[in-house]
């Protein structure tokens, strides 16, 4: 079986000092999937993810997995509760956050920062429909 998350497109951070370098040091926009392997929408979503990284890169964003079981303290750091889970980071600064599943459309949305035109969320659905 083939590993869905050993990817030759876009390259796992697995270690503080990488993500020092491709994270918080980038000059301009990274994408981040948080994953973990056993988790089905996050196998679903990595070849999404390789499929759509090349458009991603044309708007000046770099991409990036992240396995939330290596990289949890990153995780905590941007408040991560699910996978799959989006991070857009500008410049080391956090500017948008997703959790949950997205389509290919929705990934570059959400890479071009166009936060607004996702499906919530599992948990931003919730809470939306026992307010109303």
């Amino acid at each position: 079986m083939q590993d869905v998350f050993d990817s030759d497109v876009i390259m796992e951070i697995k270690d503080e000092e990488t993500w020092e370098q491709k994270v918080n040091n980038a000059p301009g926009r990274v994408m981040v999937e948080f994953f973990v392997t056993w988790c089905p929408h996050c196998q679903r979503e990595a070849p999404l993810l390789d499929e759509m990284a090349p458009a991603i890169r044309e708007h000046g964003v770099e991409v990036y997995h992240a396995n939330a079981e290596v990289m949890w303290t990153k995780g905590d750091v941007y408040g991560i509760s699910e996978t799959p889970s989006f991070v857009l980071v500008d410049n080391g600064e956090l500017i948008a956050k997703h959790e949950g599943f997205l389509t290919k459309d929705e990934i570059l949305a959400f890479a071009e920062g166009k936060v607004d035109e996702l499906t919530p969320s599992v948990e931003q659905s919730l809470s939306s429909i026992a307010f109303q």
